[in-house]
């Protein structure tokens, strides 16, 4: 049996940086210029299984020189953060230094030196300080000893003229937070960062880079926070990758396949073109579509049958996505079934843009409860709005559509079993 080159599960996986050469060249730039004491922060954004994460797992090599840049050698010290729901400004600036510590407090001295550095920690701990609760004044002292210790941390280890009691000189600090869409409003991350970048301008150290990953409305929940928070960074979307840029990551995907085999696994012209459609330009649904077509394959050729097969049959790549990507969307973010029956109606054009009489001429109900439908959808971005067209929508993708479809068949049987 072959193992299956195809990673839809892993971050890391071969050909993953097809399209990305421009993302990554102005990251470059950035690194550099932050190198340089004239830091700024980059703001990844785009939609789920376009690939943010396994282009942040590059750069953070890229960072600390385990991957060249197109001229040098790059040496930050990268900490990275997941935002939760759940998470506050105590809780992130706690994330933040337990991650500092993790990497500069290895020795007894250096452990005393970062303790030193970081002990307002420590007695916010011992006083039982909880920011959701304490007055803002407290919040305002937290903040500010944070931002001093992030400062003193900077200069200490990017000091070039004198050996760091840290044991380790670099060229600044890279902190990556990512999943930033799962931001609270309490959290206040355009805020935070902002004030944050400020105070350490006034510190006279800028070698903080900070970049921020996650879907489109992450936008949206930073200026909510602070108006201004946009300007310290540059903003990168990440769009779908052209047929071409798929077709590479195919390629890629089979010649590691024969390395990792030590045979050859064909992928007919016929069976490319149908992954290449099928996928939509979504890294992830390409490693997804093409693990269940090679699950089904015999490991000499994956024919257009096993694509298919893979793609639409029973635990397909479809149906894995739909859980991972649409599920929640479905039914979690919408309790009801009027909302669910206009995701079926435009579900019937794919991705194609409809007009709001098209699914008036379908529905069934009355024009009000349409109109909180397409609201509710529309503001929790399950459904986009063509701009500069009133009541024109589409569904995000193909692979949405056909999820769809597929459910309510499901669902259908079950009612009909009964």
């Amino acid at each position: 049996m072959k193992t299956n080159p195809f990673s839809p599960s892993s971050p890391s996986i071969p050909g993953m940086f097809a399209g990305r050469f421009d993302e990554i060249i102005a990251i470059e730039k950035i690194l550099l210029q932050t190198r340089a004491n004239k830091g700024h922060g980059f703001l990844l954004l785009g939609q789920r299984g376009i690939g943010k994460t396994s282009l942040l797992n590059f750069l953070k090599y890229q960072a600390e020189g385990s991957i060249e840049t197109v001229e040098e050698t790059l040496n930050f010290l990268v900490i990275e953060i997941d935002i939760t729901k759940d998470t506050n400004q105590y809780t992130l600036i706690r994330k933040i230094e337990t991650a500092l510590k993790r990497k500069l407090a290895k020795t007894e001295k250096t452990k005393k030196l970062f303790s030193d550095i970081w002990g307002f920690i420590g007695r916010v701990e011992a006083g039982g300080f909880k920011i959701n609760t304490s007055k803002d004044s407290d919040s305002e002292l937290l903040f500010e000893d944070f931002s001093y210790s992030m400062a003193d941390t900077l200069n200490r280890i990017t000091n070039k003229n004198s050996t760091s009691i840290f044991e380790a000189s670099y060229d600044g600090i890279l902190l990556i937070i990512d999943e930033a869409d799962n931001a609270s409003k309490e959290l206040q991350l355009g805020s935070f960062v902002k004030l944050l970048t400020e105070r350490l301008q006034k510190e006279g150290t800028q070698q903080l880079m900070i970049g921020i990953s996650g879907l489109p409305k992450t936008k949206e929940i930073l200026v909510e926070s602070h108006p201004s928070s946009l300007r310290i960074f540059e903003e990168l979307f990440l769009d779908r990758l052209n047929d071409q840029d798929v077709r590479y990551v195919l390629k890629r995907v089979m010649e590691h396949c024969e390395v990792l085999n030590q045979e050859t696994t064909e992928l007919p012209k016929e069976s490319e073109d149908l992954l290449v459609k099928l996928s939509e330009g979504f890294p992830h649904f390409i490693h997804q579509y093409g693990y269940c077509a090679f699950d089904l394959s015999d490991g000499k050729s994956i024919s257009v049958a096993n694509v298919i097969d893979g793609a639409f049959g029973r635990n397909g790549a479809i149906e894995k996505i739909g859980d991972k990507y649409y599920r929640d969307d479905y039914y979690n973010k919408i309790k009801v079934d009027s909302y669910r029956q206009v995701l079926s109606i435009m579900a019937e054009k794919l991705d194609d843009w409809v007009s709001k009489k098209f699914i008036k001429g379908k529905f069934k109900g009355s024009e009000t409860t349409l109109n909180n439908a397409l609201t509710a959808l529309r503001t929790r971005g399950i459904i986009l709005t063509k701009e500069g067209s009133q009541g024109t929508y589409r569904l995000q993708d193909k692979g949405f559509a056909w999820w769809i479809v597929m459910n309510h068949e499901k669902d259908q049987k079950k009612q009909q079993s009964v």
